[in-house]
């Protein structure tokens, strides 16, 4: 009896090691060795893993074999090869036979300031290497086929082969492209022990909140990027962000997120914020066959926000005499105060859907939430009174014990809209604003579809700004004015829908765009 317990325990202690090092084969995360060789000032970072985890590897072939021509996996390398041999193929560049032996498993970009003018940047391409000699040798044939002369030098004990479109040495286990010779020096003397990338506390903590598991990332110094381009205003509040292209069962997710310091934000920036915590409940109004809508909270606060900030430039001065031109044309012009009676309808959720075209003039809806219904009520009126006496004429019909009112405004165009529950619905036609009524009263809405479900599902989140395409419909309403190549219709006739997601909470704003890939059609 004991030796049977002894055996159990040891077969149980085997198992549960066995599946252990399956699950960290699986899934564990590939390491990035690129960020040891990126200098700490990099402003922005992206990393591509060639050779994902297993996990994502599953997921990344199981939607490629969704794709038109990709559904045998016998063959699926060798249509990948192809796709990026005909990427490559402009370049002149043999993927097959010139990168392809040497190529190891991670390819990344840097780039940071040049010390002596940080406005213009400086950028490396780090590129992993599996077979040293083979790299080198094919380092030199393209250079040769291009035509290009590269001299050697020797820096810190590294070769470096320098040119004047650019320059390139082997460091550690990574081919290292930089635009200048420069670049690559930074590059060596990162390996020679000075201070990296990862070596910094906030890149650290931006790639911690990321999901482990990823395809590739990306990694954004906010501050400086703010400081290299005068976009200070927009960015203030935020300093670092960063994301990760991840593989799903349904389609391709980025997820990222950027800590938001709210102890130094304006009010104005404070209140935005906080609207990102709830879902939009516009897309409820908006008709099943939208085919593209976007919501946005607290518009009026970001269109002051931003002419405060134009105004403070030098360059601004311009733009802020049209502006104010603009507020005496409707204030003399047409009696509007845009102040007064526009901006207020802004400044809670704004919301646009799009089911098509009707001529030159789209079909479809846009959908105001105010904090104050009432008074956008009053100021909305207060505006077609105004119109009214400058040469349009109104009109209203009902729908379902619901005002509909319609402006006819002499050779410009015909706008209808109505007030309920506090949403203000506008669009070009009756039809339009009944459309709208219709889906949130029947419950046949864009939220209630399959294709609109799948994306956010995928996403992992719906909060916020969002913004959604069904790219069928849409592919099909521009095949009239788009020309595409047969292959290139049908695989994004195999292409979902887009997502995109921006939750805030917890001191960061988070972002979640998503692809969905219908799964492929059963063979007749």
């Amino acid at each position: 009896m004991q030796r049977l317990v002894i055996a159990l325990v040891t077969l149980i202690g085997l198992t549960g090691a066995a599946v252990v090092a399956a699950y960290l084969l699986i899934f564990s995360a590939a390491t990035d060795r690129a960020a040891a060789l990126a200098p700490a000032t990099s402003a922005v970072y992206v990393n591509v893993y060639l050779q994902p985890s297993t996990g994502q590897q599953m997921n990344l072939a199981g939607l490629i074999g969704r794709l038109p021509g990709f559904a045998d996996e016998a063959s699926l390398d060798e249509k990948v090869d192809q796709v990026v041999e005909n990427l490559l193929g402009d370049t002149g560049i043999d993927y097959r036979t010139q990168v392809k032996p040497w190529l190891g498993d991670q390819v990344a970009i840097a780039a940071w300031p040049k010390a002596d003018d940080p406005t213009q940047a400086e950028t490396a391409i780090l590129i992993g290497v599996s077979d040293r000699e083979l790299a080198e040798a094919a380092a030199a044939d393209l250079a040769e086929q291009s035509g290009t002369t590269f001299e050697t030098e020797t820096y810190q004990d590294v070769d470096l082969h320098v040119a004047d479109g650019g320059s390139y040495a082997f460091v550690d286990d990574m081919l290292a492209v930089g635009s200048t010779v420069e670049a690559v020096r930074t590059v060596v003397d990162v390996a020679g022990g000075a201070a990296s990338l990862a070596d910094r506390a906030d890149f650290v903590a931006a790639m911690d909140r990321l999901p482990a598991d990823h395809l590739a990332s990306a990694f954004a110094d906010l501050t400086t990027v703010a400081d290299a381009t005068g976009m200070e205003q927009p960015l203030d509040n935020y300093t670092t962000a960063s994301a990760a292209l991840i593989a799903e069962e349904d389609g391709l997710r980025i997820s990222g997120s950027a800590p938001f310091d709210t102890g130094s934000a304006a009010p104005s920036a404070r209140d935005r914020f906080a609207l990102g915590s709830e879902p939009s409940s516009l897309p409820d109004w908006m008709p099943e066959d939208t085919i593209a809508e976007a919501v946005v909270f607290g518009l009026r606060q970001t269109l002051e926000d931003a002419e405060a900030a134009i105004g403070a430039t030098p360059e601004g001065e311009q733009v802020t005499s049209t502006l104010d031109s603009l507020r005496a044309i409707a204030a003399f012009g047409l009696g509007v105060d845009l102040d007064a009676d526009v901006l207020p309808l802004f400044d809670r959720e704004v919301g646009i859907a799009i089911t098509g075209f009707d001529g030159d003039l789209p079909s479809g809806q846009l959908l105001l939430r105010p904090d104050d219904p009432d008074a956008a009520a009053d100021a909305v009126g207060r505006i077609a009174d105004r119109l009214s006496t400058i040469g349009g004429s109104r009109s209203t019909e009902d729908h379902d014990g619901i005002e509909i009112t319609v402006l006819s405004i002499p050779d410009t165009v015909d706008v209808a809209y109505a007030v309920t529950d506090g949403i203000l619905i506008l669009g070009f036609s009756p039809g339009d604003v009944i459309a709208a009524l219709d889906a949130h009263g029947g419950g046949a809405s864009v939220g209630d579809t399959d294709a609109y479900r799948r994306a956010f599902d995928v996403a992992g989140t719906r909060a916020g700004a969002e913004a959604f395409v069904n790219i069928g419909p849409v592919v099909d309403l521009a095949g009239d004015q788009v020309e595409l190549p047969a292959d290139a219709r049908d695989i994004l006739g195999q292409v979902g829908a887009f997502a995109l997601t921006l939750p805030s909470g917890e001191n960061q704003i988070e972002f979640h765009a998503a692809l969905t890939i219908d799964d492929a059609a059963s063979p007749n």
